[in-house]
């Protein structure tokens, strides 16, 4: 969903509005306030809304999001239409390690991240509902055109100043959308958005939840993958995991070349869907399999053609030089061929990884 909002923001050109000199000049001051004071905060507490209304993509989603300077963060899914979004996504950051469990496969991923540092809370992050907001809130802050709407709203019990937007046109590579910013007239933070991205949809993104420089505990900040969750590497430093689970056409067609799967006529395999795990380096592609109660992943990608394979037992697999690994919470066989770096992870003992991938096409 995160692609296509930002396919969508970027396309079209933008709408014009020319603002009154004096209006313009305080609604631009009310969302800068607005602004610094997110970005100057040291601890969040959010519940999000997002609605979105398309012709082709339609649904609704409501996170629950805690985040403290500089880098830590966690996200749960309340409610969830938007089969990208499963109810009881769990995202997880201490600051140096990433958790995001999905309790619909039981699957965990883990590992290490970069610190971003700073103080900035509505700026880049590696969770992903988190970054999905962020996508739709920081250029109305930072890139809009601004006019002040003569009439003063209520909002779900709040007095509210409506501040209509407008992207800019000089900004080429900024999102295109038009749309209203309700600002909480008692401490001008948000309380609600709705924009119309121009060639996708209407998004309206609520906040009956904002707290701001509250206490937060530190358990909120650590995670524990439950007993018997699958636990998948997320392979790179800095990677940034991107929930959604697509088709396996859908993901070659954002891949642009071929993902080796298992073929359709082994019957006894259940491709069950693929997740995309965007890193540093590129995209890797996680195909979720199923064989009865087994369940095991294939993580192939360009991205992973330059790191190193993992240590373990060598091999000859599919005429070149492989690795069987057992030295994680799941073992894992290793290998690179045609520009990919391909891993298959799971519950599996070597010979079964090796069937497994000499099966492949």
């Amino acid at each position: 969903m995160m692609l296509l909002l930002l396919v969508a923001c970027n396309s079209g050109q933008a709408q014009q509005q020319t603002p009154a000199s004096t209006s313009g000049a305080n609604a631009q001051q009310l969302l800068q306030q607005s602004e610094q004071q997110l970005t100057a905060a040291r601890t969040l507490h959010a519940v999000v809304t997002i609605q979105i209304d398309g012709e082709t993509y339609q649904g609704a989603l409501t996170s629950e999001i805690w985040k403290a300077a500089p880098a830590r963060s966690r996200s749960l899914i309340l409610r969830s239409t938007l089969s990208d979004f499963p109810v009881g996504e769990l995202t997880v950051s201490n600051g140096e390690k990433l958790w995001i469990y999905n309790p619909a496969r039981h699957i965990v991923y883990a590992g290490s991240i970069n610190s971003q540092g700073g103080s900035a809370l509505f700026g880049s992050s590696s969770n992903p509902v988190n970054q999905l907001t962020l996508n739709l809130i920081d250029p109305i802050f930072s890139q809009s055109q601004a006019t002040l709407a003569s009439q003063t709203v209520t909002v779900d019990g709040h007095s509210a100043t409506v501040v209509h937007v407008t992207s800019q046109q000089s900004a080429a590579s900024g999102p295109d959308y038009s749309g209203d910013v309700y600002l909480d007239r008692s401490n001008d933070l948000p309380i609600k958005l709705v924009l119309n991205l121009q060639g996708f949809a209407q998004v309206t993104l609520q906040l009956p939840t904002l707290e701001l420089n509250r206490s937060l505990a530190d358990s909120l900040f650590s995670f524990t993958p439950p007993a018997n969750a699958q636990v998948a590497p997320l392979l790179q430093a800095s990677a940034t995991p991107t929930s959604g689970t697509l088709t396996l056409g859908q993901a070659e067609q954002l891949a642009g070349y071929h993902l080796l799967s298992i073929p359709s006529s082994q019957s006894d395999y259940q491709l069950e869907g693929v997740d995309v795990l965007s890193t540093a380096s590129g995209q890797v592609f996680v195909l979720h399999y199923l064989k009865g109660d087994q369940s095991f992943s294939i993580l192939e990608g360009k991205a992973l053609a330059n790191e190193p394979l993992p240590s373990g037992t060598t091999l000859t697999l599919r005429g070149t030089t492989a690795t069987y690994s057992t030295g994680s919470d799941n073992p894992t066989l290793a290998w690179k061929e045609q520009g990919l770096g391909i891993r298959i992870s799971g519950d599996l003992d070597e010979q079964e990884a090796i069937a497994i991938a000499n099966q492949l096409s």
